[in-house]
């Protein structure tokens, strides 16, 4: 009777622990990014009368319309959305969805009930900022997470899809009209503040989504690639090797192209200094990497 390898096992125990314990953060973080976002409409939004886009805008209108709770309307929209996403565009796509559309109208109810929760500024101003500020951070925990906020940013994909509409331009229109659908209910220099809290959310869901993972392209050109290129591959850097040509002598030369993360980036260059004082590096930041050891499980090989 053959025995299982006890290092190979321990080697997959350890590799689902951490795929559980990375589940349960992304889990965690979307849960939290929902909690957020309804603080600052319960805390910010709601008091002053600024006016949101969205399914929580539909919320705000029907409660101040016909006495609806926000936060059923908001469940209400998020139920009657998902089964559209997942006819029209896929089942994929309420996957990502399908957990924040049950947890932010929760959050909202449970949030309003906090004793005081509309009293934490008595400030127009620092309501707008702060409404977009724990808004925009929430959404960028949600997205960050694999997930989606659903509800009413479904319809704009759908439009998409079928009818190639572009996304952005589906959105806008959609949010504009809930946020004009506000104005019987509210001030008209409400929409203004909404239109300012709105950018400061966009500022910081960007922010949010490239915090700790950002990531920069290295280009270096050197005659000692080769000695370089074995330190850099025994600390672990994924490195490719490119063919070039100098503009001036129209010399052979090799390009060392390294994607690595923002902790990385001292210690590369660090490297690279080491080995050749006189190297032409270029350094770009990097919007999104995709592959193995940046969305994917990195594995190693053998040399």
């Amino acid at each position: 009777m053959l025995f299982p390898d006890p290092l190979f096992l321990l080697k997959e125990v350890s590799m689902k622990s951490r795929r559980a314990a990375h589940v349960i953060g992304m889990l965690g973080m979307n849960v939290a990014g929902n909690f957020l976002l309804a603080i600052s409409v319960c805390a910010f939004v709601v008091p002053f009368g600024i006016t949101v886009g969205g399914a929580t805008g539909v919320g705000i209108i029907m409660q101040k319309w016909q006495q609806v709770p926000t936060a059923l309307t908001v469940l209400i929209v998020n139920i009657i959305c998902l089964p559209l996403a997942w006819f029209f565009v896929g089942r994929r796509l309420v996957a990502g969805s399908l957990l924040a559309s049950f947890v932010y109208p929760l959050a909202i109810s449970l949030v309003e009930r906090i004793p005081h929760i509309g009293e934490v500024t008595d400030s127009l101003i620092l309501a707008t900022i702060f409404a977009g500020v724990i808004g925009g951070a929430g959404v960028g925990l949600v997205m960050k997470s694999g997930g989606s906020t659903g509800g009413l940013d479904i319809p704009p994909l759908i439009f998409n899809h079928k009818l190639h509409w572009p996304v952005r331009t589906s959105m806008y229109i959609m949010d504009a009209a809930i946020m004009l659908g506000q104005l019987p209910f509210i001030k008209t220099d409400r929409v203004l503040y909404g239109i300012v809290s709105a950018y400061i959310f966009t500022l910081t869901l960007d922010r949010v989504l490239v915090f700790g993972d950002r990531r920069y392209e290295v280009t270096v050109i050197t005659q000692r690639y080769e000695q370089l290129r074995e330190i850099l591959l025994d600390r672990d850097f994924g490195l490719t090797m490119f063919l070039g040509e100098t503009g001036f002598k129209r010399e052979q030369v090799k390009e060392i192209n390294a994607v690595v993360r923002s902790s990385q980036l001292r210690e590369l260059r660090r490297l690279i200094r080491s080995v050749d004082e006189t190297a032409f590096v270029r350094i770009s930041q990097v919007n999104a990497v995709l592959g193995r050891g940046f969305d994917r499980e990195k594995i190693t090989l053998q040399r």
